[in-house]
């Protein structure tokens, strides 16, 4: 049966090691479009109107856009909204090779849980994920 498990002395070592700060996730790169913004805010609950600038940062993305009584508002958000966040995470998990690249990945995913706000459905859908992928390693493992 699939037990994801938690040890303090991994966590420890995975202090300060995001998804992000690991290198695991590189959203600089990803030049989000205004669409893209507009349904991910959307979906998180802002009441936006139309997206009026995107600047990513290293950590977070700041959007400028306009509320939906046209004024004009701008804040930082989390990268871990956007859905290209689940996919990035969601093929972190299915190229994991074997158990130990696969318990790593899971230990930064734990950390990253514990440490950051996730959508609910997205966080069930991660935790799906490596359950999913747990199996298929396993069965791998017993074939051969």
């Amino acid at each position: 049966m699939f037990h994801y498990r938690s040890h303090h002395s991994k966590q420890y070592n995975l202090k300060g090691q995001s998804l992000i700060v690991a290198g695991k996730i590189n959203p600089l790169k990803w030049l989000i479009s205004k669409t893209e913004a507009e349904k991910a805010l959307k979906e998180f609950g802002v009441p936006i109107q139309e997206v009026k600038k995107i600047r990513c940062l290293r950590h977070q993305i700041c959007i400028s856009y306009w509320n939906i009584n046209g004024k004009i508002c701008c804040s930082f958000f989390s990268y871990r909204i956007f859905q290209r966040w689940l996919n990035a995470v969601e093929n972190l998990i299915h190229d994991c090779k074997n158990l130990a690249e696969w318990e790593t990945v899971g230990d930064r995913i734990e950390y990253e849980l514990s440490k950051f706000f996730y959508p609910r459905t997205m966080a069930n859908q991660i935790w799906h994920s490596l359950r999913t992928h747990w199996y298929q390693l396993q069965s791998t493992l017993r074939i051969a």
